[in-house]
């Protein structure tokens, strides 16, 4: 996981302390999820009106080694 494509460009990752500071603020608000960045915002609306096997294929490609076709 840690050379999968996802990981490619980690410039564009959040850091743990956006993502902490996420999960705390809606821990305070009583939420029971919070999904910390737009491109993983964009990526679960994409999975919701997807089908399953599309949505396993997408994840699967980005999970892929980077030196994996």
């Amino acid at each position: 996981m840690n050379d999968s494509k996802i990981l490619e460009d980690k410039d564009n990752l959040m850091s743990p302390e956006e993502v902490a500071i996420d999960g705390y603020k809606a821990l305070m608000n009583g939420d029971d999820k919070v999904i910390s960045g737009l491109k993983n915002k964009l990526s679960v609306a994409m999975t919701n009106i997807a089908t399953d096997s599309m949505a396993a294929h997408r994840m699967g490609e980005m999970q892929k080694p980077v030196n994996e076709k």
